[in-house]
């Protein structure tokens, strides 16, 4: 008869494993996290291996760590040479001890330490690769290239909602003598939604085209919270922005790779502030010397002309005195000439006149004559041509009953009467 094959319950196989597993020394691993969640008891990691090139993992190993320890890791981290902070997308290397949940049969490593150097090396490496990458395309001083200026009035600001770098900003600019105009628009600075909230108040103030000048400040902080303005994605916004982009992001020492492509790195939002009140106050200044230049340059020419046309009004005075001098002169000879000319003109009129005269006189008279023969000849025919010379002649006319001359037998009627007339009376005929 064949023996029963022996068999364990499923708790005792997973403890007998996760003796096993316990047994297995505590090693050093590195991967970049991944993922992290925050409980109230435990902290929960991932970390991962990746292929250069390749968004994909190679392998993943879930962690975790009790609040006690990842806080003391957390303080490690703080305290480092060059501080950081534990988020996700930095390499890390922890001390794990192999472990397994029993409760899901998950394997599970714990967290026992960081080594601080690996980090803050990986860190620098990938901050002079950025470095490189952005000095190759000729982006570190693309937007220190740009002109900023000379009145910088419109300022786009981003900063944390209700800060204190808010205040000192903007409590800068308003005891400044000038009109600044700003326009906020409000972003985290600190912790993973650094890069994106920053991106997107970079492009909602690229949007306004009276924007002279943009400033991205915070307060001073965690020196891990420097790491979070490492961003190549912010580099390059900042790099390529279309205004100058001024930092205050609140680190007198230490800079961010946010610093090194800005239009200019200020050491805290006051000092931001007050590179706009200097940038204003030069050209106020330059345009009070410019004013003054040209107060001076008016005066100069107004004294240069007066005395240009102090000399031009004594050369046109004596030229006037002498060409008036010199039209007396020749008014002079005309008007002797012309006197002399008139009374020629007068005497030789005054000739004509008396000529005209006698023949007026003469030749009216012939007029007269002339007219008197013309009127009698006249006279002469009229009186020829009048009915009553007619008449004697022994001419008659005929008139019908109303008066009228009768020149054609058409005109009467049988019956009617008619009237001759002759030079000694008048005959009453009636048409037979």
């Amino acid at each position: 008869m064949d023996q029963p094959i022996k068999s364990f319950s499923v708790g005792k196989y997973l403890q007998s494993v996760k003796r096993k597993l316990t047994e297995t020394p505590a090693v050093w691993v590195h991967g970049v996290i991944t993922q992290m969640t925050v409980k109230e008891r435990v902290v929960y990691l991932s970390i991962a291996e990746y292929e250069e090139g390749n968004v994909k993992p190679v392998a993943t190993l879930p962690l975790t760590c009790f609040i006690p320890k990842y806080a003391a890791i957390c303080q490690k981290a703080e305290n480092a040479a060059k501080p950081f902070t534990l988020r996700e997308q930095i390499k890390v290397c922890f001390l794990v001890q192999a472990d397994l949940y029993i409760t899901l049969g998950k394997f599970q490593a714990q967290i026992l330490d960081i080594d601080p150097v690996y980090t803050i090396g990986e860190l620098a490496i990938t901050r002079q690769a950025i470095l490189k990458k952005l000095t190759e395309e000729g982006l570190l001083h693309k937007n220190a290239e740009l002109e900023l200026p000379p009145t910088p009035l419109r300022v786009g600001l981003i900063t944390g909602e209700s800060t204190a770098a808010y205040k000192d900003f903007t409590t800068r600019l308003d005891a400044s003598p000038f009109a600044f105009k700003v326009r906020t628009e409000y972003a985290k600075m600190q912790g993973n939604e650094t890069e994106s909230t920053v991106l997107a108040a970079l492009e909602r103030l690229q949007q306004d085209p009276e924007i002279d000048v943009v400033c991205i400040v915070r307060g001073g902080g965690s020196k891990t919270d420097l790491n979070y303005f490492d961003s190549e994605a912010l580099c390059r916004a900042v790099a390529n922005y279309p205004v100058p982009v001024f930092t205050g992001i609140g680190h007198e020492i230490d800079k961010s790779l946010l610093d090194e492509v800005a239009y200019l790195s200020c050491i805290t939002p006051t000092d931001c502030a007050k590179r706009l009140v200097e940038r204003m106050t030069e050209s106020w200044q330059a345009m009070l010397t410019m004013v003054a230049g040209i107060q001076d340059s008016a005066k100069t020419l107004l004294s240069e002309t007066r005395e240009e046309l102090s000399g031009l009004a004594h050369s046109l005075q004596q030229a006037v005195f002498g060409r008036i001098q010199q039209e007396k002169s020749g008014l002079a000879i005309k008007g002797t000439s012309l006197a002399k000319e008139v009374q020629f003109i007068l005497r030789n009129e005054s000739q004509r006149v008396s000529r005209n005269e006698e023949g007026l006189k003469q030749g009216s008279r012939k007029i007269l004559d002339l007219e008197k023969a013309k009127f009698e000849i006249t006279e002469l025919k009229v009186k020829s041509a009048s009915p009553e010379t007619a008449l004697a002649r022994g001419y008659s006319f005929t008139l019908d009953a109303k008066g009228k001359f009768i020149r054609s037998k058409a005109q009467v009627k049988v019956g009617e009467t008619i009237i001759t007339r002759l030079s000694d009376g008048t005959i009453h005929s009636v048409v037979q």
